[in-house]
């Protein structure tokens, strides 16, 4: 049965994203040891540049929901309930990919690296990390966005001292400006907050259409500026560099925004039948098992020499993203309606 109260174009977003996500690790691969002259470094860098999404929709997402008044989040819910299960998560992966290596005989068992591989993560659940730390502003956030203008000018300030000027300062090289700027300790806004509060204000009020123009082209120039930059340095420096790929930049806030509001006007009119409902409800309730569980089957299709670099890069791509991301959702789906497995992975 179809709950009423499930917002269907956030369902399909959340799939998009996790999709993006998996797609953009499968292109990161090759970017990273592909010749910066080469053909493929520049396809890769074409999908890398258009996928950096990914990760902000999630957050924008979360916010979404986590901030709406209507559902009622107390302190104690926080440190109850939410923060729990993203450490029992983090635990169970974290334990899972550290000692993977191990198991499969690439490596000994070495206490210290075992350790560190244990207690930070596999390189893509800092997400986690971040989350938590969300979770534990929430209820500050959920105050502040209860007024528009107080949202709006948190949205503002995080744009600024988030995303323009350190991201201005990194580019410039500017490093006496970027001290200048860390001098006014504006905490709040830092980090991925702007994201969580940027996407319950988008959900909650209307855009007019102009707004949504300029967020659209907006979105094409970041995507366009980040392929056309990243390979500027990159051919500048000698080697891969993705500094234009960071999520707090200004590029890729453009392009996510322009995401996130494609999907909250256009997506939300579509016509899905009951089948297409369920499908993405079920899809969208395993995004974020997929988001964590991927780079499993992206270690074990490199190990069996299945690699985007193999192969031509413009379709090799989206075929092993297609792979991993399917076999990540049948995974994820079983571990979800195994009892005591869907409380720890």
């Amino acid at each position: 049965m179809i709950s009423k109260n499930r917002v269907v174009y956030a369902d399909v977003l959340k799939i998009f994203a996790s999709f993006s996500v998996v797609f953009l690790h499968v292109a990161a691969g090759g970017w990273g040891s592909a010749d910066i002259v080469s053909y493929e470094w520049k396809v890769f860098n074409i999908y890398d540049s258009m996928l950096r999404f990914g990760v902000p929709v999630f957050v924008m997402a979360s916010g979404m929901f986590l901030l709406r008044p209507v559902k009622n989040i107390s302190i104690g819910d926080i440190y109850k309930k939410y923060i729990p299960r993203i450490v029992i998560c983090f635990l169970s992966w974290s334990f899972l990919y550290a000692i993977y290596p191990v198991v499969s005989g690439k490596m000994q068992f070495e206490q210290e690296i075992f350790l560190r591989e244990f207690i930070f993560g596999h390189y893509h659940m800092w997400y986690l990390y971040m989350i938590v730390g969300l979770y534990i502003i929430t209820p500050i956030l959920r105050k502040i966005v209860q007024d528009k203008k107080s949202a709006e000018y948190f949205i503002i300030l995080s744009v600024v001292f988030a995303f323009v000027l350190p991201f201005a300062a990194k580019v410039f090289q500017l490093k006496d400006f970027e001290m200048f700027v860390r001098k006014f300790e504006v905490s709040m806004v830092l980090g991925y907050s702007g994201y969580f509060v940027l996407g319950y204000y988008m959900d909650t009020y209307e855009l007019k259409s102009a707004a949504r123009k300029v967020i659209y082209a907006a979105g094409i120039i970041g995507v366009a500026a980040t392929i056309v930059f990243t390979s500027m340095i990159s051919l500048k420096s000698g080697k891969a560099d993705g500094m234009f790929y960071s999520y707090l930049s200004p590029n890729v806030l453009a392009c996510s925004m322009a995401v996130f509001v494609f999907f909250r006007y256009s997506v939300s009119k579509l016509n899905f039948g009951t089948k297409s409902l369920r499908a993405a409800g079920v899809l969208s309730a395993c995004s974020f098992r997929i988001y964590l569980v991927h780079d499993f089957f992206n270690m074990f299709l490199y190990e069996w020499g299945i690699s985007a670099m193999n192969y031509n890069p413009a379709v090799s791509v989206p075929v092993i993203a297609a792979l991993v991301f399917t076999m990540s959702f049948i995974t994820s789906y079983i571990i979800g309606k195994i009892p005591f497995l869907n409380k720890i992975l």
